[in-house]
């Protein structure tokens, strides 16, 4: 089989999953850069303090977090009741078992990263809003030095998620790019 056969031929996922998959790609690549600069504005009294930015900041953060979470939920169900297109022929068996790996560490950390950081919030600093209205604070207790391990998760499965996230990235493109066969496509939304 060629490489346009290959293409031609290829299964894509269904709509709802390519829509899910790129909201949370986009929110996900914001949200890095977000909580980076959110948390390098220091506090009060510090030089260079602006308190209303860094809370308004942190709010936008938190939704964020929420609304991934939501997605991810969203996610597997999709995958649970539409299934995924089969592997494309032309992967190598490392291919095969470096997609498989690097997609099932992606799907973990989608839960990780924001759940850490929603149990971390809840303990230390509520109230956790949803778009700054709809309370959905965790039942949990704590102090801001109870809450540091959970960051500490937080932080270091956000840290391996965007290395993940550029190695997938960086996959994609080779697909679209050197190899040609059509696993890009199966992802790219679909034109008209």
């Amino acid at each position: 089989m060629s490489q346009r056969e290959a293409v031609v031929g290829v299964q894509v996922y269904s709509a709802p999953q390519r829509a899910v998959h790129w909201v949370m790609a986009v929110l996900i690549i914001c949200m890095v850069p977000l909580g980076l600069f959110m948390t390098s504005i220091p506090w009060e009294p510090a030089p260079g303090a602006n308190p209303e930015l860094k809370g308004r900041l942190y709010e936008l953060h938190k939704s964020g977090g929420l609304i991934i979470f939501m997605l991810a939920v969203v996610r597997v169900l999709l995958r649970l009741l539409k299934g995924a297109p089969a592997p494309v022929a032309t992967l190598t068996p490392f291919e095969r078992v470096a997609s498989t790996t690097l997609h099932h560490l992606l799907y973990l950390l989608i839960f990780i990263v924001p759940l850490s950081g929603w149990i971390a919030t809840s303990m230390c600093c509520p109230p956790v809003n949803l778009l700054w209205t709809v309370p959905l604070t965790l039942p949990i207790s704590g102090t801001l030095e109870s809450s540091q391990p959970v960051y500490l998760v937080h932080f270091s499965a956000a840290a391996l998620m965007s290395f993940l996230v550029m190695g997938h990235v960086g996959a994609a493109l080779m697909h679209l790019v050197v190899k040609r066969d059509g696993v890009f496509r199966r992802m790219w939304p679909e034109r008209g």
